[in-house]
């Protein structure tokens, strides 16, 4: 597995990276007086100081807020935006596991095009799938037999 890839997981998925309510207000577009409703509400979460003023909130909970008002600019309510949101993340969770379940390496071939390696067939341990990114963008999958070395 690529070490640093890992390294760089870790620290995303550490979650201590955390930014001040006027940062998430602007990197969301959502108001500070929206951002404390909802998070009232409980649609979102913060952490506070020991004096319990400043709120700091995760990366994460910034691509939430997004999300939550992505949908509301397309027109939903806010409790549909944020149902709609916490389906959307649910998928991202799958997502995310296939990714740190599957991914088994990443290499450059000679042409200058991604190998991904997503591992042995479950069934036939003998073959590997592997996804071809070319240097155009376009992606295949592809099946090939395992040496026994």
């Amino acid at each position: 597995m690529d070490v640093l890839g890992k390294q760089f997981r870790e620290i995303f998925k550490s979650n201590d990276i955390k930014i001040g309510m006027t940062e998430l207000a602007k990197v969301t577009g959502v108001s500070p007086s929206q951002l404390r409703y909802w998070e009232r509400k409980g649609y979102i979460c913060s952490q506070q100081d020991q004096q319990n003023k400043n709120h700091h909130f995760s990366i994460l909970t910034a691509y939430q807020v997004r999300t939550i008002k992505f949908y509301l600019d397309e027109g939903y309510t806010l409790q549909v935006a944020v149902q709609k949101e916490q389906k959307r993340r649910a998928l991202g969770k799958a997502f995310h596991r296939f990714i740190e379940e599957r991914i088994k390496g990443i290499e450059q071939d000679d042409n200058g095009d991604g190998l991904v390696k997503l591992g042995r067939l479950d069934d036939d341990p003998a073959k590997e799938v592997y996804a071809r990114v070319e240097k155009d963008g376009r992606t295949t999958l592809h099946l090939r037999e395992l040496s026994d070395d």
